[in-house]
């Protein structure tokens, strides 16, 4: 259901928007806007519908991985 509703109000937006663009020229500062909200549309929908995490060790992750001292804890390693 909340897919419909997000899909519905995306298709919305983007029909308002490519109505705005027919009837006159915007200004420069709305094409910015505009461009940026679709980049970042875009990269959402591109986000959840990968299978991509970082995190996983599988896909070659450059975050290592946290290691915890084997002492007691209370060492320094100064």
């Amino acid at each position: 259901m909340a897919s419909k509703l997000s899909s519905g109000v995306f298709a919305l937006v983007l029909v308002g928007a490519a109505v705005l663009l027919i009837a006159g020229p915007p200004p420069a500062w709305g094409l910015l806007l505009l461009g940026a909200f679709a980049l970042a549309a875009l990269y959402i929908f591109a986000r959840m519908r990968s299978r991509y995490d970082p995190l996983d060790p599988r896909f070659g992750s450059c975050i290592p991985p946290i290691s915890k001292p084997k002492g007691g804890g209370n060492e320094s390693t100064t």
